[in-house]
């Protein structure tokens, strides 16, 4: 049975990481379009700039797992964990990740691409 090497494994926790603040960012975003703030256009293109990198990490990372033949499909959650399947080289797996668990890297995710960015001069 072919499975993943610890690389694939990572490239698969870190793109289910990607999709999940992508989502919660693009939500984020529309709330912050309909809020009515006073300087709202900051914000704006602050997380349009999250989203940015996020977008380029994700492209970068599909072509990884489809040179490596890997397919993540049909995600599922039970309330308290999120079940991720994938196919490798013919194999099926799947791959359980505490709601949780998730949650925090997604903040912790979401927050170093919003402290990463340069500050105006």
């Amino acid at each position: 049975m072919a499975t993943l090497t610890r690389n694939e494994y990572k490239a698969v926790h870190h793109y289910i990481l990607l999709l999940v603040a992508r989502q919660v960012l693009e939500r984020d975003f529309t709330y912050l379009e309909q809020a009515k703030l006073k300087m709202a256009e900051p914000y704006l293109e602050l997380t349009k700039s999250a989203l940015d990198q996020i977008s380029h990490e994700l492209s970068t990372l599909k072509s990884y797992l489809r040179a490596h033949q890997i397919d993540i499909y049909n995600r599922t959650n039970d309330g308290l964990f999120s079940e991720y399947y994938y196919r490798h080289r013919g194999y099926e797996g799947v791959t359980r990740v505490l709601n949780t668990h998730l949650k925090n890297q997604v903040h912790d995710y979401v927050t170093s691409c919003f402290t990463s960015f340069r500050k105006p001069s």
